[in-house]
Order: C-alpha cells, then structure tokens, then sequence
C-alpha cells in the first residue's frame, strides 16, 4: 500500500491512499488548482481516483470536493449525518453506504469508526489491502481505548498532534475557542499525541505522521520533539524504531511505499 499526505491543517485536508488495484482520497479541502499541483508533484493521477471518503463535514475537509467530483465523475462516500456539509453539486455523487460498518472498495477493506469533534459526525478509516494497514484519525478531541483499538496494529498511523497546550492557553485566541480546542470534542494536543503514539507503538506499528498541527498554537519541531521523547521513554528511538513525519499545510509528504 502507499500513503501520501497533499495537506493537513485548518486551511485545506487531502490524503491519498493506494492498493494495487484502488486510490483512494480521504477528504479534499484543496482548490482543484492546489491539489492537481500537489498530485501532480507526487505523480498522483487525479483521473484514477476510485472514491472519495469523507470524514467530517468541516469546510477545511470537504469544500473542494465538488468541483472535484463534478470534472472526474468520482464517488463520494460520506456519513449520512454530514451531508449536509457538503456542497449541493456533489450530491449526485454521493454513494449509498452505511458509513457505521465495515465495507470494500475494490481489495481495499474500510474499516470507519467515531471520533469525538464537534461536527455533526466525525470518521476515522482504517484501510487494508489484506497485507497492509493504513489508519487516518484527525480531528478528535480525545483519545480512548476503542479508537486505540481501531488503530492498533497497523503499518501506518496518520494521527492529529494539533497544538501545544501552553501556546494555546497563551496565545491570541478568543477565551470559547480555546476552550472548544482544549475540550473533549476539540483537537488532540502534542501530549496526548505523543501518548498514544507511544502506546501504538507498543502494539507494532513503526510508521506514524503527525497532523493537523495548529500554525497558531504549534510547530512542526514542537510536534515531533513531543512525540521523540515520549517514544524514548517507552524505549523506542525515532528514525531507528520507529518513523515519525509531520503532514504540512502548504507541502505534500513525500509518498510512503508499505512494502
């Protein structure tokens, strides 16, 4: 399987996961002119995109699925209660499929599952072509033993590292917003990232990109610093042991091979 991560942050979502036989993207909160720069960079054909899975309905997720769908003809998988998020254009695109149980795409097997956020519903996916396991969770505002259940074990983690709490507590934003972050159905900070990498890492997983990291409340080497160090604690060394890369909002990661 391969993974490549086209944006991650407040201002544009878009991953792309491959099989054999399938390509999938998870959210698409790009303009069709950023994301066919960035595809094009990694050598991702739009055209051969065989679905669309959408986590939630945020606009930083879902509004440059339209225009998307619209020019390629692609489906859209989506949660019935998200919907309504979505622009009325990619309706006739939306695909029947109860989002609650397991599914295929083709020899992908699609495994949803609940995130705690506050949108009208919030999906993590893992994905597996048999091998191989790729599991996505962004947005949640805590970590608990069903979505580390839903996530162990695979080959590849994407999992949100958002903010630092301290940059958060102090910086400009309104008093309600940072209370909405720091909440149970808010954004993961780097701690509890950085905790639940290492509990994951226990469970055999050597591959994990932080996302969704706050360009406000957070920095790339602040993210990785956390998540390094509460991997050596567990005795795990990053760049030996385990992998760590952080997703950009204005850069693609370079396109992850699972052999």
């Amino acid at each position: 399987m391969k993974f490549c991560n086209l944006a991650s942050g407040s201002k544009g979502n878009c991953s792309i996961v491959s099989s054999d036989r399938v390509t999938l993207m998870i959210d698409n909160g790009l303009n069709i002119r950023d994301l066919t720069q960035r595809a094009t960079g990694e050598n991702i054909d739009l055209r051969k995109i065989d679905a669309i899975l959408v986590t939630h309905e945020h606009s930083d997720h879902v509004k440059g699925i339209a225009s998307l769908v619209k020019k390629y003809s692609i489906p859209v998988y989506c949660h019935k209660e998200s919907i309504s998020g979505l622009d009325a254009q990619a309706t006739p695109y939306l695909w029947e499929q109860d989002m609650d149980m397991p599914f295929e795409i083709g020899d992908i097997q699609i495994t949803p599952f609940r995130l705690p956020h506050d949108s009208n519903y919030n999906l993590g996916y893992r994905l597996s072509d048999g091998k191989r396991s790729i599991s996505i969770a962004t947005d949640l505002g805590s970590m608990s033993e069903s979505i580390i259940r839903n996530l162990s074990g695979s080959d590849l983690i994407m999992l949100e590292s958002n903010h630092e709490v301290d940059m958060l507590r102090q910086g400009s934003y309104p008093f309600m917003l940072k209370q909405r972050i720091l909440g149970k159905n808010g954004h993961l900070s780097n701690d509890e990232c950085a905790q639940s990498i290492a509990a994951l890492a226990k469970y055999g997983t050597k591959r994990f990109v932080l996302a969704h990291l706050s360009q406000d409340n957070n920095t790339p080497e602040l993210a990785f610093e956390r998540t390094a160090r509460e991997l050596e604690n567990a005795r795990f060394t990053e760049g030996k042991d385990v992998f760590v890369e952080t997703a950009m909002q204005y850069k693609s990661t370079a396109k992850i091979i699972l052999d």
